[in-house]
């Protein structure tokens, strides 16, 4: 199914068809900057899957797949090895010549990566900005465990996401377009940038920002989407091909339910209620206090129901000091201390392990 990297603030996306030709060529000549050559070599690696694939390789290696591949690139143009690629060569070139080096390219790689890492096929996007245009392409993060995992984006922005959730974004954010696919649910913290706008994309919903902490929950299967905002502001569209454009403007302790069906977005503001969300921060502190009245005041405190797969852990005791935690940092710590694991479904968590002394 094809990803739509597109909203009605976002450039339109041009089909990608691969590297633009004055920026090989350049490579293929010595001139390209660092930076250049950094798009270069993470173009001709996500042909398979892997953006970042020579990172794992010796330097040795490095140096024989960069041979090779454009040595083959070299052939397929006639050009010798002392012979700068002109431009005037390039511009005669006709584009499928180029896709078939493309090609050529992967063959190459493919036999070695076929052998020596697991990819995982990424789709590659070209993002046409208002001066030239840059290939880059997509990385994709699925937490496919039973436990809530952080990860960061290239803005350093972080999502706390829960199992089965997915984001797909351009590597490096490209053009500094901070854009986001996302599925499931997370908790997202975005570092402020009021140049560059915050954009996520779960089906016909887009949320932006500048800068802010909110929660989304857009799971597939489900009705409706749901934003939650903790601090800052964010503002939900809802528009698509069978629908007019919708939005509203979220402030904390305010929130937006996307209706699937119905395709109707509404916002309300959420009641004070005794006990919190779990992406919501709180303080609490315990001195040697028993895992299982640890429990008791978690559940007291989050909307979440907690269970010992070893009665034996209820003997266990835990110091530490939560100010502003969220739920799932402090659930975290605490399995680090303890020396314990646990599993998540919804707001349901097991905690695993051996029984204390």
């Amino acid at each position: 199914m094809a990803r739509d990297f597109r909203d009605d603030n976002i450039p339109d996306l041009m089909k990608p068809n691969g590297i633009p030709p004055a920026l090989l060529e350049k490579y293929l000549s010595g001139a390209c900057s660092d930076a250049e050559k950094e798009i270069v070599e993470a173009w001709y690696a996500s042909l398979q899957g892997e953006p970042r694939y020579l990172d794992h390789l010796p330097d040795a290696e490095q140096d024989e797949i960069r041979h090779e591949t454009f040595g083959n690139i070299r052939r397929e143009l006639n050009i010798g090895e002392d012979e700068p690629a002109q431009t005037s060569l390039w511009r005669a070139v006709p584009w499928r010549l180029v896709t078939g080096i493309a090609a050529s390219i992967a063959i190459v790689l493919g036999v070695y990566l076929a052998v020596n890492l697991r990819t995982v096929q990424l789709p590659e996007v070209t993002v046409k900005g208002v001066r030239d245009t840059t290939v880059l392409p997509v990385t994709t993060f699925e937490n496919k465990g039973n436990q809530i995992v952080r990860h960061e984006l290239p803005d350093g922005s972080v999502v706390t996401m829960h199992p089965k959730s997915v984001i797909e974004y351009r590597t490096g954010f490209a053009n500094d377009k901070r854009f986001v696919i996302f599925s499931g649910e997370g908790f997202f913290d975005v570092k402020k940038d009021k140049t560059h706008p915050f954009n996520i994309k779960s089906g016909d919903m887009v949320i932006r920002v500048l800068g802010t902490s909110f929660n989304v929950k857009a799971v597939k299967n489900q009705k409706k989407f749901q934003v939650d905002v903790v601090t800052g502001s964010v503002q939900v569209t809802a528009q698509g091909e069978s629908f007019d454009k919708q939005e509203v403007i979220l402030k904390p302790q305010q929130q937006a339910l996307f209706e699937l069906d119905s395709k109707r977005l509404i916002s309300k503001t959420l009641p004070v209620q005794a006990k919190k969300e779990i992406y919501e921060p709180l303080t609490i502190v315990f001195e040697e206090t028993p895992l299982n009245k640890v429990i008791e005041q978690l559940e007291k405190r989050f909307n979440v129901s907690i269970a010992l797969a070893n009665p034996g852990l209820a003997r266990c005791g835990l110091t530490a000091n939560f100010e502003s935690q969220t739920f799932s940092n402090i659930l975290e710590i605490l399995c680090t201390s303890l020396e314990v694991t646990y599993t998540i479904s919804d707001n349901n968590i097991t905690i695993n392990g051996e029984p204390c002394d």
